[in-house]
């Protein structure tokens, strides 16, 4: 049965037949430069729990460049060195699997293996004992298996999280990827060494942070990094001041609580099953499934979006003239706190922008419910602002009002803002989403032809024309409308 097993990650399958001929090169190629090689750590914890996985991880005693080299050359894959001091490279194939073989920490794989972040990931095994896998040869001096039995993360030794403080966030990241537990005293060292966290990039913070995003319940990962491990604050500094403020007629708990249940209202919303009925649930699974940039999906944007809404209030607070607290332009101010977080994990672009766009307009939709106003002219005005966040940016606010209405009166019904929600979110996916992108029924080049001009304003405000006449119904959606309503629009003006 082992032979026949598949191992599969999102997005790649590493079949047993591959697996085979990577392990069958692997060893013979470690006989040739006479070394020991090793299937480890990530690898062989995967294996035990049935994971699918796309990706291998080798230690040699000796030569693992000679190894990494030859490997790649015979799969016809990439060779890229990782990291020249500790002799760490990488191999990626066709498919964007990756095998990576690195020099052992030492003089023994059981050395080596002592110096991994945790119990789970400290294991190996002798490719000489046979292939597949023998478990009762599994090499394991930490007791990694039994951790593994036990559904438990412990760390390895008491400098880890001070050798490499990411690993603090890393074993977050395993409780939400395996649904483990943190071990207690591992949870007792983070906590004493959560001020390490600093000294690590945004760009490795980012990566740890995005791990626990793509998956279910991060509202809980996110509490528990900032209750039990005193961890978020240190990346997150406006979340302390958070904590003292947001009390007011609106809001019976902190700003900061306030968030993580809206982070959790999100959540319940996205992974409800027909929580949206009909066309509009599927829009938005489609719409959160797109990936974004480095591999980031929008789904992961939008739950941070959601914890960082009220980002702002810190720096926005007043007491006005009656003595309330207000928090008035809250939504600017934390459009630029998050443009700073963003830049400091090195998002992208595009990233850095949509998270700005969620923080920034997020107040719109709930505006547009106390003045009743959904009429034409007010929806597309919203949809021209939001853009391709439109979406998100309604769950955001559904979730933020949800989230507080629900601690105020806990019977209150909340399906008319639900109501008011699904209406916006319906006009956006029937009457404005086909001309989101006006060029696919007509483009500049084609408005600078027909009005016999060239590349500038006027070309832009054309198409803002052709756009609104589509959507208010004046003209149909095709391009001989469209020219034809150049035409016009062009002899009137001239008139």
């Amino acid at each position: 049965m082992a032979e026949q097993m598949w191992y599969r990650s999102k997005n790649t399958f590493l079949g047993a037949g591959r697996m085979n001929t990577v392990v069958d090169r692997i060893l013979q190629l470690s006989k040739e430069v006479d070394t020991e090689i090793y299937l480890v750590g990530g690898t062989i914890r995967d294996i035990l729990l049935d994971r699918k996985m796309k990706d291998l991880d080798f230690v040699a005693l000796h030569h693992p460049k000679v190894i990494a080299k030859k490997i790649s050359s015979q799969l016809e894959g990439t060779f890229i060195e990782l990291d020249k001091e500790r002799e760490i490279y990488r191999i990626v194939l066709e498919d964007k699997s990756t095998i990576d073989i690195a020099k052992a920490k030492g003089n023994t794989i059981e050395e080596d293996l002592c110096q991994r972040d945790f119990t789970i990931n400290a294991m190996a095994y002798d490719l000489r004992q046979g292939w597949p896998i023998r478990k009762e040869e599994i090499i394991d001096p930490l007791k990694g298996r039994k951790d593994l039995d036990d559904k438990r993360i412990l760390h390895t030794e008491e400098r880890v999280f001070y050798e490499d403080p990411v690993r603090m966030l890393r074993a977050v990241a395993f409780m939400a990827q395996l649904k483990f537990q943190l071990d207690h005293k591992t949870q007792e060292l983070i906590k004493s060494e959560s001020a390490r966290i600093v000294s690590v990039s945004g760009e490795r913070i980012a990566e740890e942070l995005f791990k626990i995003l793509a998956e279910p319940m991060t509202y809980y990962y996110f509490d528990f990094m900032d209750k039990q491990l005193n961890l978020l604050e240190k990346i997150f500094p406006e979340i302390i001041e958070m904590k003292t403020i947001g009390e007011c007629k609106y809001h019976v708990v902190d700003s900061w609580k306030h968030s993580i249940n809206t982070m959790k209202t999100v959540e319940s919303y996205i992974y409800a099953n027909k929580f949206f009925e009909g066309h509009i649930g599927q829009a938005y699974e489609e719409h959160t499934s797109e990936r974004i940039a480095g591999g980031h999906k929008r789904l992961q944007l939008l739950k941070l979006g959601a914890l960082f809404h009220d980002i702002g209030k810190p720096s926005a607070r007043r007491i006005d003239h009656t003595g309330r607290v207000r928090f008035r332009g809250h939504e600017i101010t934390g459009a630029e706190l998050m443009k700073e977080y963003a830049g400091k994990m090195r998002l992208s672009g595009r990233e850095k922008e949509i998270l700005c766009k969620y923080i920034a307009l997020h107040m719109w939709p709930l505006d547009l419910y106390k003045k009743n106003d959904v009429s034409g002219k007010t929806l597309y005005k919203l949809f021209n602002k939001m853009g391709r966040e439109t979406l998100d940016i309604l769950l955001i606010a559904l979730g933020d009002i949800v989230a507080t209405r629900k601690i105020l009166d806990p019977k209150e019904e909340m399906g008319m803002f639900k109501v008011h929600i699904e209406y916006i979110a319906n006009n956006y996916l029937t009457r404005y989403k086909q001309i989101e992108n006006i060029s696919t029924i007509i483009n500049g080049t084609e408005v600078m032809e027909i009005l016999n001009i060239s590349e500038g304003s006027t070309v832009g405000e054309m198409l803002e024309e052709i756009r609104k006449a589509i959507y208010f119904g004046e003209i149909e959606p095709t391009k001989e409308a469209s020219i034809q309503y150049i035409k016009d629009f062009y002899k009137t003006f001239k008139t």
